[in-house]
């Protein structure tokens, strides 16, 4: 039986008004065992919990005495509104790690991988765009402020253009699909698994472009509160370590690592599509991570996905830079323990 407390919520709202509820009677203190609950928010998506639960279901965070409660949120930002509301402790999280932090509200514990192929840019095929120039005139749908719109910003940056050049139709994720599929718009700024109703509906869509091939760098990962990471170091040490354990067990074994955290979220997504979109990411193994905190790369990342936020109007009120909120010692630290 799983040693660790896994929460579950209806919604996302739900969850975290229930938490809020007893936010101030959750303490620090470790139980009779000496374990003690760190609460933990993740989006259910393959690309986010990978390291989550697979260290959950190993016992990672056992061996550390940290019993995690998880709560599930349907949207990075509500998750950030709870984490800085000190009801959950850890955010697991996608492009938003350059978010909230940017505002002074957490720290970046650390990444869980780059999404290359998660977010694309689609044409139909009536619309004879092939590439990022001929975007140009387009209308395209996109949600404003998530990392497809990012992506989309990179891509007209690359080709000489402005938004002033584009019509951008802000849509929710789903509709943008089906806008698209529907022959609503020109083009599309999306993320998988959204992908799969483009080629089954659309099958001649045009693939422009992901954010590999526009080297755009995207990544999720865990983000502390504040409080949580200035006032509890052992237990964000004991976390990051959960985090390289699990991280160990995914490089050496993906398709194992996928029997354990796609059924965790199959509520979400069937293990097809929760293969599909894994597939989409790129892992690193701990020493490569290593250096990528060591030698700037992990705060240039987001610094660059902090500085495409602002420009799209995604990010209001960032007043710390990505050098002040991205820890890049404490990976390091753990792994030469």
């Amino acid at each position: 039986m799983n040693r660790n407390v896994i929460v579950a919520a209806a919604t996302a709202t739900a969850a975290a008004a229930a938490l809020v509820s007893c936010a101030a009677d959750a303490g620090r203190q470790p139980n009779s065992d000496g374990v003690t609950t760190v609460r933990v928010g993740y989006i259910p998506g393959a690309h986010d919990v990978a390291q989550l639960f697979v260290a959950d279901d190993a016992g990672y965070f056992a061996d550390q005495d940290i019993a995690i409660e998880a709560t599930p949120f349907q949207t990075g930002i509500a998750m950030s509104q709870a984490l800085t509301g000190g009801s959950i402790d850890v955010g697991v999280m996608g492009a938003v790690v350059a978010n909230f932090p940017a505002r002074g509200q957490g720290r970046v514990m650390v990444l869980n991988n780059q999404q290359v192929d998660i977010h694309q840019i689609w044409a139909t095929p009536e619309s004879g765009i092939e590439s990022v120039e001929d975007l140009k005139g387009a209308r395209i749908a996109t949600t404003s402020g998530t990392a497809s719109d990012l992506v989309l910003q990179v891509a007209l940056e690359q080709a000489g253009l402005t938004r002033d050049d584009v019509e951008i139709v802000n849509l929710e994720m789903p509709s943008v699909a089906n806008t698209f599929v529907t022959g609503g718009v020109d083009a599309a700024s999306l993320w998988a698994p959204f992908d799969q109703q483009v080629e089954e509906n659309l099958p001649d869509a045009n693939l422009v472009a992901t954010a590999a091939e526009l080297d755009s760098p995207i990544s999720g990962g865990w983000v502390a509160s504040t409080a949580f990471y200035e006032n509890e170091p052992e237990l964000v040490r004991g976390m990051v370590r959960a985090w390289q354990q699990a991280n160990t067990d995914i490089v050496a074994d993906p398709e194992a690592a996928l029997d354990v955290f796609c059924p965790r979220i199959e509520e979400n997504m069937p293990r097809d599509v929760c293969e599909d979109l894994y597939a989409k990411t790129e892992a690193y193994p701990n020493d490569q991570w290593a250096e990528l905190y060591e030698d700037g790369t992990v705060v240039d990342w987001i610094s660059g996905m902090q500085t495409v936020f602002e420009e799209i109007g995604g990010l209001e009120g960032a007043t710390v830079d990505a050098e002040e909120y991205v820890d890049t010692t404490t990976f390091g630290e753990v792994l030469n323990d």
